[in-house]
């Protein structure tokens, strides 16, 4: 990944960003970061999102111009149709699509079109891709295809057969002017026995293929053991009342603070010890273990999607099998019974997020990529 600093791009373009998704979660939070930091380098940014969800807001609160669909996939004539409109009345150089839905509806209003837009996809999750014919025309039609990480890319070639060269890994960038470390906050937000044990976080939304129910059953056998350990639990989710009842079913109330959806992720982190991802399923290269890495902490993740990618075993953090609280209880307690051990993965993570996962890196790599498919077409 391409760190090149600065805050200027040599040429700058007309993008346009589509959502279908209502929810605000990695995926819609990567393309408000993208949105934002593109924009600071010079480029002119619109967003078409559906008027529902959250990115629609959130975008205009931040002062996008923000144009509203409803996107319905590759049978919502009207909705490519008036995307097509507007891409001929901005001569737009890039279409950035992002979910299925949005992604047909972008094909479809370039179908048969002699444009200068270029299509680009961002496929963000290792969710599975089908081998239908249409699936295979979808992944094969657009310029470039951008993944969150080398997982993905990997799957989209294997299953729909598109060439490996077209297709760019480029995770998700930390903005290293939010994510640093500092001090714990001395707000006393947290219960008061939290002060006395190791405090382990996870910051994700809380759906099931996040593993949430492992990393309850884990800290259940640290306690069992003896152990002073706290579970803090970032973000909110469909999955919330499962968990919960999970924590009542094992009697870890006292053990266990949902501190629900936080915009103020940076404070949060800092009062961790140690940052789990405990993900089964679906994910790419995730934000919150990078997020956690600028904070010099140590992280556990599973073999899973792209984490591998990130959490060098012994070096910055450890790697475990999927949906097994037993390894994970044991990777925890040897992070717990050694601070020093702590310490150093802490920095190395830092530096490594420093040196390969910064938010103006990712903006970089991606002009990057949008100048490899425009520049033939303005020769």
């Amino acid at each position: 990944m391409n760190n090149r600093g600065g805050m200027a791009a040599e040429k700058t373009y007309t993008l346009v960003h589509t959502e279908s998704s209502l929810g605000w979660g990695g995926q819609e939070r990567r393309i408000f970061a993208e949105a934002e930091v593109m924009r600071q380098r010079g480029h002119d940014i619109i967003l078409a999102v559906d008027p529902r969800g959250e990115l629609y807001n959130r975008s205009r609160q931040a002062g996008f111009e923000v144009v509203p669909f409803l996107f319905g996939g590759r049978h919502s004539v009207s909705t490519w149709t008036g995307l097509r409109r507007l891409l001929r009345r901005r001569a737009v150089d890039i279409l950035n699509t992002h979910s299925s839905l949005d992604s047909w509806v972008g094909l479809l209003a370039l179908l048969g079109q002699r444009s200068r837009t270029r299509l680009v996809r961002t496929r963000h999750l290792s969710t599975p891709i089908k081998s239908s014919w249409p699936t295979r025309w979808l992944y094969r039609s657009p310029d470039a295809i951008i993944t969150t990480g080398q997982a993905i890319k990997g799957l989209i070639v294997a299953r729909t057969g598109r060439r490996d060269e077209t297709i760019f890994s480029i995770p998700t960038g930390v903005p290293l002017e939010r994510f640093y470390p500092r001090p714990v906050p001395q707000d006393n937000l947290l219960p008061s026995q939290f002060r006395h044990g190791c405090i382990i976080g996870c910051v994700a939304v809380l759906r099931s293929w996040k593993g949430h129910l492992y990393l309850v059953e884990a800290l259940e056998k640290l306690v069992r053991a003896g152990e002073k350990a706290y579970l803090v639990l970032v973000g909110d989710g469909p999955y919330g009342a499962v968990i919960r009842e999970k924590v009542s079913r094992l009697n870890l109330a006292e053990h266990i603070y949902f501190a629900g959806y936080q915009d103020e992720v940076p404070d949060w982190l800092a009062r961790m010890d140690i940052v789990v991802l405990a993900s089964y399923a679906n994910e790419g290269v995730p934000q919150s273990l990078l997020q956690a890495m600028a904070l010099a902490k140590p992280v556990i993740g599973t073999i899973c999607g792209g984490i591998p990618e990130i959490v060098e075993i012994g070096r910055n953090g450890w790697l475990v099998p999927p949906r097994d609280s037993e390894a994970l209880a044991e990777a925890l307690m040897r992070l717990l019974r050694n601070p020093e051990e702590r310490a150093a993965f802490g920095a190395r993570g830092l530096a490594l997020v420093q040196e390969k996962y910064s938010l103006e890196g990712m903006a970089a790599a991606t002009e990057e990529v949008y100048e490899s498919i425009v520049t033939p077409q303005r020769s």
